[in-house]
């Protein structure tokens, strides 16, 4: 092994060409990676507000939120089961929000955003209590888009109903950028600008269940408690229900896989050149007594040392080529997905270098040497 990285120290250039295609494609994997966790975390920002809590659904929804329609007297029931802190509703549906301004506009507004608007009852370590009337919590991503701060008036619905910014909150964007009003509000303010997308009275789209100890135990009491006609799951199930969510990491996770087996071949390819190269100089150390496993130990800490170097540097180009993209675009680089694709970069070049295993085994000394 010592010989095998001594030839690589003292010969760099030798392995320049492997190198530079692992730093390209650890490059493209580090952005399918970053636009796949950006778009699925700028659909599911609602959702992973309440991580910890456990979600009630009516269970013929298929766990979509306006499919749902649950009682409300389900929640007074639950709230007396033992393992359950608090129960609340949570309903959502989408409209327009444009900011109030005389000066613009028609009616006074200025250009229209599409907006999930949300009501809620019970706060979360990332949601603070729920807004008095005529106020209400936005997310980060409408003030970017929009320009708005604390203490604004945006004009809700096609009624262009006022309300007032109390709160912004980073990372609750559902698809679109949020608004958030307690469940009265909420009631209110759709029934002006759409009365079909109301529950009946009485009824909630889902329930937001807070437990006493753990989200497990939680679900546990909901189903103990034999209400029927609900379905109690946790945040990340209601995540993985997701129509939009399956669909794309499906697609990116496809591309992803064929880009590791593009890396795997680049690899193995560039290590069977090289093995064909040196067959005599195998042949040579066999003579001397070197063995197999020796010669493909070599191999393999060539094989992570250029990994290691790829990654450093992909991962620094990377960084570069991301600080020049439109803020707009959905791509978020996160910690875990960086760590993924360096031990998987690390892992395919480890088995792409023992392709040559079996012509190493094949190697000969009397018969290569001559």
């Amino acid at each position: 092994m010592s010989i095998a990285l001594k030839e690589l120290f003292r010969q760099p250039r030798r392995f320049s060409a492997v190198t530079g295609a692992m730093t390209l494609l650890i490059v493209l994997l580090v952005v399918l990676g970053g636009f796949l966790d950006g778009l699925e975390l700028s659909q599911t920002g609602a959702y992973r507000a309440h991580d910890g809590n456990v979600l009630v659904f009516d269970d013929t929804s298929e766990r979509q939120l306006q499919r749902s329609r649950v009682p409300t007297t389900v929640a007074d029931e639950l709230s007396v089961q033992p393992g359950i802190a608090a129960v609340g509703s949570l309903d959502a549906t989408f409209t327009v929000a444009g900011i109030a301004d005389e000066a613009a506009g028609v009616d006074g507004r200025d250009e229209l955003e599409d907006v999930a608007l949300f009501g809620y009852d019970l706060a979360t370590d990332v949601l603070p209590e729920p807004p008095t009337a005529g106020e209400a919590i936005v997310d980060e991503q409408l003030r970017r888009v929009a320009d708005v701060e604390v203490g604004d008036i945006i004009e809700i619905g096609p009624s262009a109903e006022p309300v007032t910014i109390a709160a912004i909150v980073d990372d609750l964007t559902n698809g679109a950028p949020t608004v958030w009003v307690g469940v009265e509000e909420w009631r209110r303010l759709v029934a002006l600008g759409n009365p079909s997308a109301v529950p009946p009275e009485g009824t909630a789209q889902i329930l937001v269940v807070r437990p006493a100890a753990t989200p497990a135990e939680a679900v546990t009491a909901v189903d103990g408690a034999g209400l029927g006609g609900v379905e109690a799951i946790t945040v990340d199930e209601a995540i993985e229900a997701l129509d939009v969510v399956q669909q794309q990491s499906s697609t990116f996770q496809g591309i992803i896989s064929v880009t590791f087996i593009v890396v795997l071949l680049v690899v193995a390819l560039f290590f069977a050149l090289i093995t064909l190269e040196r067959v005599g100089l195998y042949a040579v150390f066999k003579a001397l007594g070197a063995r197999t496993g020796e010669l493909l130990l070599g191999l393999s800490a060539q094989a992570v040392v250029i990994s290691l170097v790829a990654i450093a540097v992909g991962f620094a180009l990377s960084a570069l080529f991301v600080s020049f993209l439109p803020p707009e675009l959905p791509l978020r680089v996160e910690p875990a997905r960086l760590g993924q694709i360096a031990l998987g970069t690390i892992v395919t070049a480890l088995l792409g270098s023992l392709f040559t295993a079996r012509r190493i085994l094949r190697i000969d000394p009397a018969e290569a040497i001559g």
